[in-house]
């Protein structure tokens, strides 16, 4: 492991070439609409039969000036901050991650489990567990939940790294354990190449005894989402279902326009989802009833905000914020290889990474700046305390503060 003492640097400083990138290219942006202008000014302002309009020349070179001027004005105020990392740690194979209590608990696809430090990155425990995971880890209450192809979900003792307990599905875990007071939800495949199923296994957390188990022909690869009554999952059968959550008996089911892979999330007493079609449903939590439905263009995935707002990414890269009461779309901003989970907020402007470990920073569907991870991403990062947690292409795990976007100080991490 290796420790750096630089936090941060703004925009400008030697070697950050991906916000040079960046400027350059709003840049480029920003002079083609100035060509166009200069161009309209030459022709007089000409009328389609060729003759001078009334409307004089100098009105109509002001017009492009001051919509140059007022563009180099919003290219002048962006902020573009390169974040530089307070710690790093190699790591073979890609790595998803979690935070509870301080501590980094990072899986690698290999199949190395290890708790770190969250503050400093020095390793509190690894182990190997000699098999391939499947599923990110969830770490809640001092229990760590990995699952991995072998059809095995364990659960590790968080201080220690220590087994606890393991349970043994019927195939490969597919997606993240989801936890909720004392109950462990985990989504299986048959272990079959053709007709693929799932089963969804509720266990007990303290020990890992089955409470009940569902099966399903509507197989998906996502987690699903528990709500204080019922579960709720979507999938390839092209629908969304209720589980009672204390039986696993099924509620209501709804149908949908096409294909349910990712996960479902509540709001606002609604069940949120997207098809892959593009299409975002919003229905009733208790009944099923279909509240709202919105058509974006496009494989659509979404992102909860907390505050009655989701998000929504269309294949186009075009992030939507929408109300969740109403369904109604309040911005949309165009971007680039947005990554899947990579949205979070930071005082009060909406961040959202791509692939080349660039964070966008939107308000109200409007480009303010940017965050710059010189390394790039290899997966979506963990935001927690005030940090990014990233796991970059060269096989490295950072950790990188956030700035306060009111000035040019760190916020250090409470």
């Amino acid at each position: 492991m290796r420790t750096t003492g630089g936090v941060l640097s703004v925009e400008g400083k030697a070697g950050a070439e991906r916000v040079l990138a960046l400027k350059i290219a709003v840049f480029l942006v920003l002079a083609a609409t100035a060509a166009f202008f200069l161009i309209q000014v030459s022709l007089g302002a000409q009328g389609e039969d060729g003759k001078v309009t009334a409307e004089p020349r100098y009105a109509v070179g002001s017009r492009a000036y001051n919509t140059l001027r007022d563009s180099l004005q919003v290219f002048a105020a962006l902020r573009i901050y390169r974040l530089e990392p307070v710690w790093e740690l190699p790591l073979e194979g890609g790595a998803s991650m979690d935070e509870e209590g301080g501590r980094l608990y990072i899986a690698s696809a290999p199949g190395r489990v290890m708790a770190v430090e969250a503050a400093s990155g020095a390793v509190a425990w690894s182990l190997d567990l000699g098999v391939r995971l499947s599923a990110a880890p969830t770490a809640r209450s001092g229990v760590l939940y990995v699952g991995a192809v072998n059809h095995v979900l364990y659960a590790l003792d968080c201080a220690s790294g220590a087994l606890l307990w393991y349970f043994t599905a019927q195939g490969e875990i597919l997606a993240r354990p989801v936890v909720s007071d004392g109950m462990v939800l985990v989504t299986a495949d048959n272990d079959s190449v053709y007709d693929l199923q799932h089963r969804v296994y509720a266990l007990d957390a303290r020990n890992g005894a089955l409470l009940w188990v569902h099966d399903s022909e509507s197989w998906t690869p996502s987690a699903p989402a528990m709500g204080a009554q019922a579960v709720y999952l979507g999938g390839y059968g092209r629908e969304v279902y209720a589980l009672d959550r204390a039986t696993g008996r099924e509620l209501w089911s709804f149908k949908t326009s096409n294909i349910v892979f990712a996960s479902p999330f509540l709001a606002a007493g609604k069940v949120l989802f997207a098809s892959i079609d593009g299409r975002v449903y919003a229905l009733d939590e208790g009944t099923g009833a279909l509240s709202w439905s919105l058509k974006l263009p496009g494989f659509v995935w979404l992102a909860p905000s907390g505050d009655g707002i989701f998000f929504a990414c269309s294949r186009g890269d075009t992030l939507t914020a929408v109300s969740a009461g109403e369904g109604e779309e309040l911005w949309s901003f165009q971007g680039r290889d947005l990554l899947q989970g990579s949205i979070f907020t930071l005082d009060g402007m909406v961040c959202a990474f791509n692939r080349r470990g660039e964070a966008y920073l939107i308000e109200a569907g409007r480009l303010r700046g940017a965050l710059s991870l010189p390394q790039g991403l290899a997966s979506a990062p963990a935001i927690s305390h005030n940090r990014v947690y990233a796991s970059s292409p060269d096989g490295k795990v950072r950790a990188f503060p956030l700035p306060s976007l009111d000035g040019n100080a760190v916020r250090e991490p409470r």
